[in-house]
């Protein structure tokens, strides 16, 4: 396996992860919103974070994908997965610090 798969299956997998999780989180969150004020506060952040992560897994797994098939399109999808991770992280410090 190439270095750079090893990259997009290690992006792929904590992306899931956390997606995942924070899916799940969402989803509670969406059953409790009128119940508890305090998750109304938290709910546009928590709907930010979410989606920056579903939106990296989505990149991540349709890049290794390509790059394991070589279709000609894969280093194009490699470009825009490096983009969406360095968005990704600016999201994140803007949305957490």
């Amino acid at each position: 396996m190439k270095p750079i798969q090893y990259f997009n299956a290690i992006a792929l997998a904590i992306s899931s992860s956390f997606g995942v999780t924070l899916g799940v989180v969402t989803l509670i969150y969406a059953v409790y919103l009128n119940r508890e004020p305090r998750l109304q506060e938290d709910w546009p952040l928590l709907v930010a974070v979410t989606g920056t992560f579903i939106t990296l897994m989505l990149m991540s797994g349709l890049t290794f994908w390509a790059q394991r098939r070589d279709k000609a399109w894969r280093w194009i999808a490699q470009v825009v997965l490096f983009a969406a991770v360095g968005i990704g992280s600016w999201t994140m410090y803007r949305a957490l610090a």
